[in-house]
C-alpha cells in the first residue's frame, strides 16, 4: 500500500540535506584541536580538512542541481544522502590526515548533490505562493539552526570520551540521521519529472568543475600560504577556462544541443 502524500512531511525529509551539510561546515571548526591531535596532523593538513569539504561542496553544486533535473530529484537526493552518510562514517574511521582530507572532500561532493534537490523540491511541492514562502522560511531557519547546532555539537562531542576518540563522533553522528532519512526518502518522497529528452552535458560539467576548482582552491589555500605564484596562476587560468566554458555552451546552443 502506497503511503499518503504529505508535502510537509516531504519537506521535513529534504530539509535534512541543508541541516546536515551546514552542520558539517561548522561542527569541525570547534573540534580542530582534538582532530589535529587524533590524526597527528599539521596546521596545513587541518586547513585542508576544512577546505576539502568546502571545495567539493562548491565545485559540484551546479552539477548537483543539473543532475536532479536530468535523473530525477528523489534519485539524486537519495544517492547524495547515501554517499554523504558513507563518507561521514569513513571520516570518523580515518587514521591519517590524508584519509580525512580525501573523505572530507567526498563528503562535500555528496552534500553538493543532495542540497540543490531540497530547494528544487520546495518549488515542486508548494505551488501556492504563501505556502512556498513558508517553506523557504523553514529552509532558512534550518540553515541558521544548523550553523548553531554545528558549533555546539563540535565543542561537546570533541570532549566526549567513549569507545573511541570523541572527535570521531562529530562524523559518526551523521550516520543514524542519514540512515533514517534514507528510509523515509524511499517510503515517503515522491519522484519528480525527469528532463531526459536531451543528453546530459558531461563535457560542460567537466569544464565548469575544472574552472571552479582552479578558482576556489587558490582562494581557500592561497591566502593561508601568502599568495604564492601557483595560486595567482590558477586564478588567472580559471578565468580562461570560464571563457572557454561560455564559448562551449554558446556553440552547443547554436547546434541545438543541450548545454
Amino acid at each position: 500500500m502506497k503511503p499518503l502524500k504529505n508535502k510537509w512531511l516531504e519537506l521535513a525529509i529534504v530539509l535534512s540535506a541543508p541541516l546536515l551539510s551546514v552542520i558539517d561546515v561548522f561542527i569541525i571548526n570547534v573540534a580542530i584541536p582534538a582532530i589535529k591531535k587524533g590524526v597527528k596532523a599539521t596546521d596545513g593538513e587541518v586547513q585542508l580538512v576544512i577546505a576539502g569539504y568546502l571545495l567539493g561542496y562548491a565545485a559540484f553544486l551546479i552539477t548537483g542541481g543539473r543532475a536532479g533535473d536530468h535523473f530525477g530529484r528523489k534519485k539524486v537526493f537519495f544517492r547524495g544522502m547515501l554517499f554523504f552518510t558513507v563518507a561521514s562514517a569513513l571520516c570518523g574511521l580515518s587514521l591519517t590526515p590524508l584519509q580525512l582530507i580525501v573523505t572530507r572532500f567526498f563528503q562535500g561532493v555528496s552534500a553538493s548533490f543532495m542540497l540543490p534537490q531540497a530547494i528544487a523540491f520546495i518549488q515542486v511541492l508548494f505551488t501556492d505562493t504563501k505556502e512556498r514562502a513558508k517553506a523557504f522560511g523553514l529552509f532558512g531557519i534550518t540553515l541558521g539552526a544548523a550553523a548553531i547546532i554545528g558549533q555546539v555539537l563540535g565543542g561537546y562531542l570533541s570532549e566526549v570520551r567513549w569507545v573511541f576518540d570523541g572527535w570521531r563522533l562529530i562524523f559518526f553522528i551523521n550516520v543514524p540521521i542519514g540512515a533514517v532519512t534514507l528510509v523515509a526518502t524511499h517510503i515517503y518522497l515522491s519522484e519528480t519529472n525527469q528532463h531526459r529528452k536531451n543528453k546530459f552535458d558531461y563535457t560542460g560539467i567537466v569544464i565548469l568543475t575544472l574552472a571552479l576548482f582552479c578558482l576556489i582552491y587558490p582562494l581557500i589555500q592561497g591566502r593561508e600560504a601568502g599568495w604564492p605564484i601557483w595560486s595567482i596562476a590558477l586564478i588567472v587560468l580559471s578565468f580562461g577556462i570560464f571563457i572557454f566554458f561560455i564559448n562551449n555552451q554558446k556553440k552547443k546552443l547554436r547546434e541545438n544541443r543541450n548545454p
